[in-house]
């Protein structure tokens, strides 16, 4: 794909944030036989597609659907978070990862927020249990910008749903 800008050179850019998924149950050691945690991402992987940053400042990525499951938590809270491994990265090109942020629905318990690499961020948190599993919609976005080197870039994302 192409963007173009009658004062800029034509650059052919495809920006794309690949998913991983870890799923942590930090439970007392108590309650660990018992209570039980699930995560499920799909899709695993997304995409922002090229564009001419002086129309489009900002790229979505299609929904995320995050999938989660708390049982026999009794009244404790839970949390589910996300850290990005670095910034986004094409060879020695990056971008920095708090150019990506997302938006969340429902709300609560998941809220609004941006990727950083050093520490996690709440993407949803609660209390008790969360039975059936329940659905949340993540859609990611990138702040685009003419200053992004050309390239594929890329970077691994980890969820992880914990109830301390």
């Amino acid at each position: 794909m192409q963007r173009t800008s009658p004062s800029r050179t034509s650059r052919g850019v495809r920006r794309w944030l690949a998913a991983a998924v870890a799923v942590a149950a930090l439970a007392p050691a108590a309650d660990a036989a018992a209570q039980q945690l699930q995560l499920q991402i799909n899709p695993r992987r997304v995409t922002f597609d090229s564009a001419d940053p002086d129309t489009t400042p900002v790229v979505y990525a299609q929904p995320i659907v995050v999938t989660y499951r708390v049982r026999n938590n009794g009244n404790n809270p839970w949390r589910l978070t996300v850290l990005a491994q670095g910034d986004l990265i094409d060879g020695a090109a990056t971008v920095d990862i708090s150019s990506v942020s997302w938006t969340a629905t429902p709300a609560p318990p998941f809220q609004n927020g941006t990727l950083s690499k050093t520490v996690e961020q709440v993407l949803a948190s609660g209390t008790g249990d969360v039975n059936p599993a329940q659905d949340g919609s993540v859609v990611f976005q990138l702040a685009n910008s003419w200053t992004y080197s050309s390239g594929a870039y890329s970077q691994s994302v980890v969820f992880t749903l914990v109830a301390p």
